[in-house]
């Protein structure tokens, strides 16, 4: 028994990445880290919906990478300016877990109480990359 749920385990973990490509989320990015400044970030890890969290080494926040409606790419740091609460995606919007502050998905403030936006930084596609620069 003990050798049929080891393997039942890892077969599903070895089909999950499979499973969540076709379901249309986002594959989870290999490891990264900033190079001169700048993160390479694949533009398939945005995956269907059209966004993806992403760690760097070298950065002390994990990015929330979206495609804008314009067609260009946001990058924000997911930490809340108002007291440094963790920020998560929420029905289309990114919320502070501590005090409710609300945010567009390109890192605007909607709501406090938070009285600025999610720190933001430029992305430039480049082929199949998108590049942010963190530095």
């Amino acid at each position: 028994d003990f050798l049929l749920n080891a393997c039942r385990t890892c077969a599903a973990q070895a089909l999950l990445p499979a499973a969540a490509t076709r379901i249309g989320l986002a594959p989870s990015p290999k490891a990264m880290a900033v190079k001169d400044g700048i993160i390479d970030v694949p533009l398939d890890a945005l995956g269907a919906a059209g966004s993806t969290v992403i760690s760097a080494s070298g950065l002390s926040e994990k990015l929330f990478i979206s495609k804008r409606a314009d067609g260009g790419y946001s990058a924000v740091e997911l930490k809340c300016p108002h007291k440094g609460g963790p920020v998560k995606e929420k029905e289309g919007q990114l919320v502070c877990s501590w005090h409710g502050s609300t945010f567009g998905m390109d890192g605007a403030l909607v709501k406090g109480p938070s009285k600025a936006g999610l720190k933001s930084y430029p992305v430039e596609a480049n082929g199949a990359m998108l590049r942010v620069r963190v530095a």
